[in-house]
Order: C-alpha cells, then structure tokens, then sequence
C-alpha cells in the first residue's frame, strides 16, 4: 500500500500545481458574471484544492516516505496558487496589491532558507509555527474570495480588503520579525 499512497500524495500535488491556471480562469470569468455553472466549478475547485494540500502531506507520512523534494515542490504549489489567486484578486479590485506581493516574497524566503539547508527528520522542511499558520491563513483568503465573487455580492468587498489587510499585517510582521532558535521540521 505504501507504493500507493506515495504516488497518490505526488500525483495529489502535481494536480493541483497544474489547476492553477483553471482555478484563476474561473475566479476572473466568474467576476465578470459568469454562468452559474462557473461559479460552483469555482467553489468546488477551490474545495478540491484546499483538500489536496491536507491529503497528500498525510498519504506521503502514512506512505513513510516525505521528502525534502517533494515537499518543496508541495510548498511551491501552495505558494504559486495563494500568491497567484491574490494576485488576481488584487487586479479584479478585491485585495490590495500589496497582498500578493507580501505572500509572495514570504513564499519565496521559505523556499531559499529550505534550499540552503540540508533535509532534517526524514526530509521534512524546515518551517515554524507561525509560517505554517500564514500558509493556512492565505488559503483561507483565497477562499473567502472565491466566495465572495460566487455569491456577487458588493457588501462582502470591504470586508474582503480588510481582511486582506490583515493578512498583508501578519506576513509583514513575519517578515520583520528576528526569530529566536531555529525553526522545527514542518510536514511534507
């Protein structure tokens, strides 16, 4: 079974770094009033992509085999796809630019500190608490837009921005902030 869920965990991420481009084409044709088709595809894709970040981390640990590899490209999807969607976001006018970017270069620091070091505990990469959390938050801002662009309502725009904001605060202060000790190994 092990070989299974070890493809599945792999198979899982390459999907999802490939579903990008879709998940975008939906988010901005689904603003402009597209069908009502395309705004549950929208839904449903972000729900599928949600899930197969949890999933392929637990089939790679229940496989035995998570790896330094694997994992980057696991948080280089994950990176690509929050800092994408907000990108496209802040051009269809529901976050400020300033999200992305801020999402973006903390994504990007990750992955040069996890390049630099050598793979700790079984290959796992080197990542703390708080950028976990940041990693989760993103997805959840991805979310609530996708929702909000679904629904096509106008008094959820302000809360999304705000919100966005707040996300923007968070990842500054991770930024700026000096850490103490090293970072623990994260899952796959």
């Amino acid at each position: 079974m092990s070989p299974f869920y070890l493809a599945t965990a792999r198979g899982l991420t390459l999907v999802r770094l490939v579903s990008i481009p879709l998940f975008l084409f939906l988010l901005v044709q689904t603003s402009r009033a597209g069908p009502q088709h395309w705004r549950m595809s929208l839904l449903l894709l972000y729900v599928c992509i949600a899930l197969s970040d949890f999933l392929d981390g637990w089939l790679a640990r229940k496989a035995g085999a998570p790896s330094h590899v694997w994992g980057q490209i696991d948080a280089t999807a994950d990176i690509a796809f929050t800092s994408l969607s907000l990108a496209t976001a802040a051009w269809l006018g529901r976050v400020g630019p300033w999200v992305p970017a801020g999402v973006a270069v903390l994504g990007g620091r990750f992955l040069l500190r996890n390049l630099r070091h050598q793979p700790t505990l079984q290959g796992r990469l080197v990542e703390d608490r708080a950028g976990k959390a940041a990693g989760v938050i993103y997805y959840l801002l991805v979310g609530a837009v996708a929702i909000e662009v679904s629904v096509a309502g106008e008094g959820g725009r302000w809360c999304i921005a705000r919100a966005g904001d707040a996300v923007f605060l968070y990842t500054l202060f991770l930024l700026l902030r000096r850490r103490k000790g090293r970072p623990s190994p994260s899952d796959p």
